[in-house]
């Protein structure tokens, strides 16, 4: 490989021999074919300097700053150590040069209120009376209530959507299973209220995606973001988590919370709980499903009150 070669044909090469191996890498490709988009833009040539790298991995980054860089350069780190076969000065940099990428950053957990903001907001989206601010009223109720993954509900079909059983099927998601969840009525009143408009506009056979716009075509996940995102500044929401702004993905978040403290108020034994809001997320592992879970002011009131009758009951007595 000569000083000269673009670095994004390197990485094309990388990535092609690593899916060989059965590896997907389908977020790493996007991250590293924009470390080499950036090292081109510089005119960089020759072995991948240690300044380069940390540079790249410190741009356009604010509040989370030092998590963002950090996964930055854990991505980018098994590229390097490919590259230096080429270019044997190439510098691979420690794994923790800017600490850990994996630390818990605490999602924004929404109240009802902020729900119910959203729905209303979706619901006025133009055109008016059209399929449109339907689809999203709809899409972002039911992340909501059943806690789904945004790719998981744009996956969903036609025939996923059992309003008469009152379920969904999220098929070959995030660990490759499937599972059939049950919905609660208010949730199936509001798919069949979209289900009938939805149908005047695209194909209602099974086979067809759920949510659709406005033509009739697939939801990209990207344009939900976009609206959601428009919706967030419009409705003038501060963090209350650690990312910069609410995420769409924090409907997940809530979603797990809100669960659990429900559980607490009825009295249910949240231990074998767990497991049943770990099948209902997806989730391969119950440490995934913990991970979901903050300690918000409303849980931890219900659970300092029960610990005090626990205490007061003598439940500490041997």
């Amino acid at each position: 490989m000569s000083a000269g070669t673009k670095l994004q044909a390197a990485v094309q090469r990388y990535l092609k021999e690593r899916r060989q191996l059965g590896f997907e890498l389908r977020a790493p490709a996007t991250e590293l074919m924009r470390f080499a988009r950036f090292a081109d833009a510089r005119g960089h040539e020759g072995p991948l300097t240690r300044e380069l790298q940390l540079e790249w991995a410190r741009e356009h980054v604010f509040r989370t700053s030092t998590v963002t860089a950090a996964r930055r350069i854990e991505i980018l780190r098994p590229f390097v150590a490919y590259y230096r076969q080429f270019e044997v000065n190439t510098e691979v940099l420690p794994t923790h040069v800017l600490g850990r990428g994996h630390r818990r950053l605490a999602p924004h957990i929404f109240t009802n209120k902020e729900i119910l903001q959203l729905l209303e907001h979706a619901e006025r989206l133009a055109p008016s009376g059209g399929l449109r601010p339907l689809t999203y009223r709809t899409l972002f109720g039911l992340l909501a209530a059943a806690g789904l993954r945004l790719s998981e509900a744009l996956k969903l079909c036609v025939g996923d959507v059992d309003l008469n059983g009152a379920t969904i099927t999220v098929r070959q998601t995030k660990f490759h299973k499937s599972r059939c969840l049950p919905i609660h009525a208010s949730v199936v009143r509001a798919l069949t209220e979209y289900r009938r408009m939805r149908d005047r506009y695209a194909n209602p056979d099974p086979g067809a995606s759920f949510f659709v716009s406005h033509t009739g075509d697939s939801l990209p996940a990207n344009t939900v973001e976009t609206v959601f995102n428009r919706l967030r500044s419009g409705l003038g929401w501060r963090a209350r988590g650690d990312h910069a702004n609410p995420r769409l993905h924090d409907l997940r978040h809530t979603m797990a919370v809100r669960r659990v403290q429900l559980w607490h108020e009825m009295g249910v034994s949240v231990d074998h709980a767990m497991f049943w809001l770990c099948t209902y997320l997806g989730h391969s592992r119950i440490t995934d499903t913990y991970w979901y879970l903050t300690g918000v002011p409303e849980l931890m009131d219900i659970i300092g009150a029960q610990f005090e009758r626990f205490a007061l009951a003598g439940g500490g007595d041997e």
